[in-house]
């Protein structure tokens, strides 16, 4: 059993090791999200770097650009009006992006140790997988969560309660290499809203490029982008 375990944090320290020399990746991504009987189907690119920025530009339902920096500063820009909203309260930044999570070399706990969560367990499974339990006492997160690993990779990750009831559910798939790194093209998240209701997001990767030379890297909202105005009379 502590074979095993030593095993995989070996490697995840080499994955970590060799993912400092990526700069950037980006992909496409195709989100299908089933809500009672309707499914919502968004599309975007993703522009991670290693040093924090990520630029989103996000296809449909609704086209704009999100830039956020390593500070989580973020402003999204509308290029059919010329509008820019700045955000500063914290959102989605590229260490919380799958795609950098994997590249960038955050397999051994899948960037919760980010956000606050601490290894509490880790225990060997059925068929040879090894889970791991984080705990946290962040007030605004889920106390707990849990990453299970087959062949050293992720392939379940979790949010849950006090009680150990379960909140989200994410399954990883269709592990397919980029460059030197296994990367799951396909993930499915379950988020419980209630305990008889959930909500079934299927996420699918592809044209997945590292250290590729597209300018939406450098992606800066244009200077003469006016503030966008949200006050309901302007907006209708």
């Amino acid at each position: 059993m502590i074979r095993k375990h030593g095993i995989l944090t070996v490697l995840l320290l080499l994955y970590a090791l060799t993912a400092s020399a990526q700069k950037r990746v980006s992909a496409d991504v195709e989100t299908k999200t089933l809500v009672g009987n309707s499914v919502v189907t968004a599309t975007k690119t993703v522009y991670c770097s290693n040093n924090g920025r990520l630029v989103v530009a996000v296809h449909k339902p609704l086209e704009y650009i999100m830039e956020t920096n390593v500070n989580r500063e973020t402003r999204f820009y509308f290029p059919n009006t010329n509008e820019v909203l700045v955000e500063n309260s914290g959102m989605e930044g590229a260490s919380d992006e799958l795609l950098s999570l994997f590249l960038f070399g955050r397999l051994e706990d899948l960037g919760v140790g980010l956000e606050g969560y601490r290894l509490l367990a880790t225990e060997n499974v059925e068929d040879g997988m090894v889970k791991k339990t984080f705990r946290t006492e962040k007030k605004e997160l889920p106390p707990f969560c849990e990453i299970v690993y087959k062949d050293y990779l992720p392939i379940f990750s979790a949010t849950l309660d006090a009680d150990r009831n379960y909140i989200t559910k994410v399954y990883y798939s269709q592990y397919r290499e980029v460059g030197w790194m296994p990367f799951p093209h396909r993930s499915t998240m379950i988020t419980y809203t209630s305990p008889k209701d959930s909500t079934i997001t299927r996420t699918i990767y592809s044209n997945v490029v590292l250290d590729g030379d597209d300018p939406m890297f450098d992606f800066t909202v244009p200077s003469n982008a006016k503030p966008m105005d949200m006050s309901d009379k302007n907006r209708k």
